[in-house]
């Protein structure tokens, strides 16, 4: 299972909502090994599986310029799950 959600109040408003962060998260179907896939602080932009090779793959951004918002100056981060392995971690990559 493939979960996006918001998981930490990261514009300190008292609350989750859409302002927050979104963060990417992976489950087996039952919802055991309930695990956090994404890295703190790095907003989920989309992930795409490639069933062919059990691969889910996603894209972050960081606020590198620690200015509050995520624009053009910020770097974005590519990253993959490989799904077959016992555990899943990500591992970034460079785009072609």
């Amino acid at each position: 299972m493939v979960y996006t959600m918001y998981d930490v109040d990261t514009n300190r408003d008292g609350k989750l909502d859409t302002s927050d962060i979104k963060s990417l998260y992976l489950s087996d179907i039952s919802g055991k090994k309930f695990t956090k896939i994404s890295a703190d602080f790095q907003e989920l932009i989309d992930w795409n599986l490639i069933e062919s090779n059990s691969r889910l793959y996603f894209r972050t951004v960081e606020d590198t310029n620690k200015n509050g918002q995520f624009d053009k100056n910020d770097v974005v981060h590519y990253n993959y799950v490989n799904l077959a392995s016992g555990e899943w971690t990500a591992a970034s990559y460079d785009p072609i």
